[in-house]
């Protein structure tokens, strides 16, 4: 088997994982939605999951748009963003240095203090850690019942 079919097989087996999961929770939250999803199960198995996988295609862009104007946001510190004409957001960061090591005229102090922001950050990201481990067992718990 080609490598390119693989990666084809792999890319359409995502979207059409992507539409499916999305056509089951809207037959969850909507009614009417029910009784399409219905209607789609009487087709052939090609045309469901080319129905599926342009649904995929779809989701994961409305999810990466929003998800890169959720980042702009947060970046820019604004409520607005301004997506490009293909609905997409550009962002763009840049990174500054908290210590450098090749500075000769690094004193104890700035030294200090890139220790405690460092300290800082990692207990940040530990509390971060046990703040996910409890919201997935929570949503465990919420699957079980």
């Amino acid at each position: 088997m080609d490598t390119l079919d693989l990666e084809k097989l792999f890319q359409r087996s995502y979207y059409v994982t992507l539409g499916a999961t999305s056509s089951l929770l809207e037959v969850i939250q909507d009614p009417a939605k029910r009784q399409e999803n219905l209607r789609m199960l009487g087709r052939t198995f090609e045309e469901v999951t080319q129905d599926l996988a342009e649904k995929g295609v779809s989701v994961e862009a409305e999810a990466r748009s929003y998800v890169d104007s959720f980042i702009a946001q947060q970046v820019n510190g604004s409520a607005e963003s301004q997506p490009s004409e293909n609905g997409l957001t550009t962002v763009t960061t840049t990174a500054k240095t908290i210590y450098d090591n090749s500075s000769d005229t690094t004193t104890k102090e700035d030294i200090k203090s890139a220790n405690k922001i460092k300290s800082s950050m990692r207990d940040e990201i530990q509390e971060l850690t046990q703040q996910l481990a409890s919201l997935r067992s929570e949503m465990e718990q919420l699957r079980s019942k």
